[in-house]
This record gives structure tokens, C-alpha cells and sequence, in this order.
């Protein structure tokens, strides 16, 4: 049953006063029928005939605050104790290919409003009053079928908002409904008009279905959703419109060294992944494709990862952060090292250094792609390398030295300011890669010979 908060009952009133019924709707009525918590319980939808200025009117006087969402569209806030997101009645018309509808009707009738939502479990509707459900399109038929339906023909429903398609494949992945087969045929017929997805959206709606067995933790058969996902966006022929290298992957017939095409071999990868990774997982091996493509074998793959990942992720693909970008890019490019395990100390040690920050995410890709990956050894190297360097407080900043700056100017008055930051970081890195004590005493003997040893660039004559 809905779980209705206190204050709701008293809002309903005020509507049943002025004559209107005040109905919850949308997730938080199809979770509570199903019985399970998500991340989504604490987001109230409400809707009811009642226009944005009769809103206003009726509740000006009350506990309750209205504020504009998108008036235009009937769509507003209303604060309590919580914030709920409010809706009037209304029918849509879509002339364009936007998200937006172009023009709205407001209405009366609920049945009508049910009609412009979605799919059927999305357009349950409960009477906080009343207390009972109202289903005017068989939602609830459809969540005891275990299946997603559209409220209208499928063909009508992706073509009107293509990011429907993408919500298609979250809520079948995330409760682990079957896309019925008309479904699915028409969202692959209108998937080309996914370019037609602001950039935003098309990346806020594609980090959900990356993150979507994480709604529902409690929901065993749930656990691959975001493989089962991505499996979806391949069949719709999505791929691409969200990642261009993706769907190249995807339409060749390149294997790996055990014979697996890559795109499985990504996919098969990501399945045992982390949600924090799984960008970076994803894309692991777009390099070897181009390199294939290009110079048909897999060496010097390494250097087309930026360009592949800066086009899909960047301004002209995803739009992600610019941070973010470069973390993944950090990520895949370290991914490789040592693969042959003849990288010495030093050399592993002054890697760890460079990517200290991302280290640890190099080191999940690998171990949770092992199952997959032919040499995992360089993976415990790598940890084990990283945990000594660890154990021994070994800094990988500046400012985490025990010699600080005006230490050495009282110790070297003629040292060219100008290059004293030079040798604080050539002391930095030579206790990383040489394991030393990072204490004043220590460092300061370092520092004298290092300063010795280039006197004319260190010292004022």
C-alpha cells in the first residue's frame, strides 16, 4: 500500500474542498504497489485538474508554498515539510522531435492525462483520500505480467519523445520487466531520433542506465541489470547515437587473443565492474579497434585512446567534465602497463607516482576484468608496489614533505628562488622511486647533494 505523509492528507483536503481530487503518481505509486524501497520513494509526484492559478489561489492562505516549474506546461512546486513536484490534467501535442511538447491542452480528465505519460506503470494513479488505486490503463496488470507496455501504440509513443526509448530500457532493466516484442521493434525503428536528445539528457539518462542495478538493491534478478542494459542499446541499434566507438565495436568481427569478439569481450567486462568505473571499463579497448582497423594488429593502440575518448565523451560526444574525460583517458592508458611484467622498481613505482590519484581505479579495472584478461599478474605487481609505497608514507605531493621551502632558503640563502620549486619536486619523486625516509634530516642531505651536484642552476653566483 502508498504510504501517504501527514501533511499530503491535509493538502488533498484543501483540493477536495475546491472541488478537485488530488492524486500521488507515477514511481512512487508503482514502487510502493511492488513493495520496494528505491532511490526515487522520497519523490512525490502529484496531479490533479486544478490549473496553475487556481493552485496558487487555493493555497495562499495555507501552510503550503507554490513555486513555478514550468507554469506553461502546468507544472509546479509545491513545499511543505517536503517539496512535491505538481502536475494539471493535460493533453500533449509534438510536431518537432523534442522531449518538449509544443503545445499542451489543460484538462479534466484523468483517464486523458494517463494517455500522455509513457508506459502503463508509469500512469498508476492513487487517491491519497480515498486511498485506493486508479489504473486506467492496466498498469497494475502490467507489473503482475512482469512486463512494460506503452499507454498508446508503440510507434506513436517513440516517436513523439525518442528519450522514451532510453526510459524503455531503464525501467525493464531496473524492476526486470520483458520489453514486449512490438515494443521493441518500434523503438529500434525510431532509435535514430536519439541524436535528436539534448546533450544533457542523452548523458543523464545513459549514467543511469550505466548505474541501473543500483534503483532497486534489494531486487535479486536485478543484480546485471546495467549489462542487460547495454545488451538493449546494442539490439535498438543505439549505440550509435550515445557512443559512436561503441557501435563501430559492435559491427565488426575483430577477437581478442582468446578468440572473443571485443564488444563481448567489453560487455563481459563490465558485467563484473563497479558503478565508479564503468565508463573507463566500457571503453577499454576502443584503441584496438582503430589500431586493427587502421594498421590491422593491435600494437600502438594506445595512442588513438585520447582522440576516440575526447570524441565521445567530450563537447562534440557526451559532454562530460573535462575532469572526467581525462580520468577515464588516465585510466585506460594505464590499464596496459607492464603487461609483460618486465617493468622494473623504479619504473613501477614512478607510475604509481605519476597517477597516484587514479591508481586505484587502474587496479579495479584489471582485477575485476581478470576473468577475461590472459596476464593479471602486472595487477598484483602493481598492488603490491603501490601498498609498500603506502606502508612507508611515501608523500606524492609537495606540501606532504618534511623539508618545506623556507627550510632550504635558511639552509642554501643563495638558492635561485626561481628553481626552488624544481628541487622540491626532484625530492619528491626521488623518495618515491628510491623508498627514502621522508624526514627533514634525510631530505635535506638529499637536497645538498642534489644542489652539489648542479650548482650553477641551484645557486645565485
Amino acid at each position: 500500500m502508498v504510504k501517504i505523509p501527514a501533511e499530503l492528507k491535509e493538502l488533498a483536503q484543501i483540493f477536495k474542498d475546491n472541488k478537485a481530487t488530488l492524486y500521488i503518481v507515477g514511481g512512487y505509486v508503482r514502487d510502493s504497489y511492488l513493495g520496494i524501497s528505491s532511490q526515487i520513494r522520497d519523490d512525490i509526484d502529484l496531479c490533479s485538474s486544478v490549473v496553475p492559478k487556481k493552485l496558487r489561489k487555493i493555497l495562499e492562505d495555507s501552510k503550503f508554498e507554490v513555486k513555478n516549474i514550468n507554469e506553461s506546461v502546468g507544472v509546479m512546486a509545491i513545499h511543505g515539510k517536503r517539496r512535491y513536484e505538481y502536475a494539471t490534467f493535460r493533453k500533449e501535442f509534438y510536431e518537432g522531435e523534442s522531449h518538449t511538447p509544443d503545445s499542451v491542452e489543460f484538462i479534466n480528465d484523468l483517464e486523458e492525462d494517463s494517455k500522455r505519460r509513457d508506459f502503463k506503470i508509469n500512469a498508476i494513479y492513487f487517491d491519497i483520500l480515498e486511498g485506493s488505486y486508479v489504473d486506467p490503463l492496466g498498469g497494475i496488470e502490467d507489473l503482475r505480467n512482469r512486463e512494460i507496455t506503452t499507454v498508446k501504440a508503440p510507434k506513436i509513443v517513440f516517436n513523439d519523445d525518442p528519450e522514451r526509448i532510453l526510459r524503455l530500457v531503464r525501467f525493464a532493466c531496473s524492476l526486470g520487466l520483458n520489453i514486449p516484442e512490438e515494443e521493441m521493434f518500434y523503438a529500434k525503428q525510431n532509435s535514430y531520433k536519439i541524436k535528436f536528445i539534448s546533450q544533457s539528457r542523452l548523458r543523464n539518462e545513459f549514467e543511469r542506465l550505466l548505474t541501473v542495478d543500483e534503483v532497486y538493491p534489494d531486487l535479486l534478478y536485478t543484480k546485471e541489470a546495467h549489462f542487460r542494459a547495454m545488451l538493449i542499446l546494442g539490439e535498438l541499434d543505439a549505440w550509435k547515437w550515445i557512443l559512436p566507438a561503441i557501435d563501430e565495436i559492435m559491427k565488426i568481427s575483430i577477437t581478442d587473443f582468446k578468440g572473443e569478439k571485443i564488444y563481448d569481450h567489453i560487455l563481459n567486462c563490465l558485467k563484473n565492474s563497479s558503478p565508479q568505473i564503468r565508463l573507463a571499463v566500457l571503453l577499454h579497448d576502443v584503441g584496438k579497434f582503430k589500431s586493427m582497423e587502421i594498421q590491422k594488429n593491435f600494437f600502438g593502440s594506445r595512442e588513438w585512446v585520447g582522440v576516440i575518448i575526447e570524441k565521445n565523451l567530450g563537447m562534440n560526444g557526451l559532454g562530460y567534465p573535462k575532469n572526467i574525460v581525462e580520468n577515464v583517458k588516465n585510466i585506460i592508458l594505464g590499464y596496459d602497463f607492464n603487461n609483460n611484467c618486465l617493468a622494473t622498481k623504479k619504473t613501477i613505482r614512478k607510475f604509481i607516482f605519476e597517477n597516484e590519484e587514479i591508481i586505484e581505479n587502474k587496479n579495479v579495472v584489471r582485477n575485476e576484468s581478470k576473468k577475461y584478461i590472459k596476464n593479471v599478474r602486472s595487477a598484483s605487481i602493481l598492488r603490491k608496489n603501490y601498498n609498500e609505497m603506502i606502508k612507508k608514507n611515501i608523500p606524492f605531493r609537495v606540501e606532504d614533505l618534511a623539508l618545506k621551502g623556507d627550510e632550504v632558503i635558511k639552509e642554501f640563502p643563495k638558492i635561485k628562488l626561481e628553481n626552488l620549486g624544481t628541487l622540491l619536486e626532484r625530492i619528491l619523486l626521488y623518495i618515491a622511486l628510491h623508498l627514502k625516509k621522508n624526514s627533514k634530516e634525510d631530505l635535506l642531505k638529499i637536497a645538498t647533494k642534489m644542489i652539489n651536484s648542479k650548482r650553477d642552476f641551484y645557486l645565485e653566483k
